[in-house]
């Protein structure tokens, strides 16, 4: 998997939860940034994704990484019900879906919810798993689009990792996602 260029979002517009517009090349202006592109913000696989990474918060922050999250689409009630009870930080709207494009390379990504017919779709197994752990969902607004993580190096240094959702639900070990912020960086230990 290649990383795309980071002027597939640097001139993205993005609109906080306030309705304020920045570029969005100044998330990552002064220090690199970890991103959460989530699919749908009522999706139990969304939500049990964010509250894992949104515990974890401290140790990218701890690691130099400014830490937020990037819908594709901004439902008043379905913000609210998500932030702050799955995700208490920053949360952009990315209405041109420019990051969701450069998963992609430039092409939006998406999945079929009918491969949620099949019964031994591996993601049941992660619906499943989820629903333990969130117990209030919905399917209110677009489910198709794929999203993914990012880890975007300071000012111009480019995507230095990525994970791209291929199926519903799909997303490494919390720990994992850890490990390979850091080293992109260059902060192991």
């Amino acid at each position: 998997m290649s990383l795309p260029p980071l002027s597939l979002i640097s001139e993205a517009t993005l609109k906080t939860k306030e309705g304020q517009e920045i570029k969005a090349r100044e998330l990552w202006a002064q220090q690199p940034c970890f991103l959460y592109c989530i699919r749908r913000p009522g999706c139990v696989l969304c939500r049990d994704e964010a509250q894992k990474l949104w515990r974890e918060q401290q140790a990218l922050t701890d690691a130099g990484l400014k830490v937020a999250c990037i819908v594709h689409e901004w439902i008043d009630r379905e913000i609210n019900a998500f932030v702050p009870e799955y995700w208490a930080g920053d949360i952009y709207h990315d209405a041109d879906k420019a990051f969701y494009k450069a998963f992609g390379q430039g092409e939006l990504r998406t999945a079929s919810s009918l491969a949620l017919l099949n019964p031994l779709n591996p993601a049941w197994g992660r619906i499943l798993a989820a629903r333990k752990n969130v117990k209030d969902i919905n399917v209110n607004g677009e489910a198709s689009i794929l999203g993914g993580l990012l880890v975007v190096k300071a000012g111009e240094g480019g995507i230095a990792w990525m994970h791209e959702e291929k199926t519903f639900g799909e997303f490494p070990d919390t720990q994992d996602v850890i490990a390979a912020a850091k080293e992109a960086l260059g902060a192991a230990q």
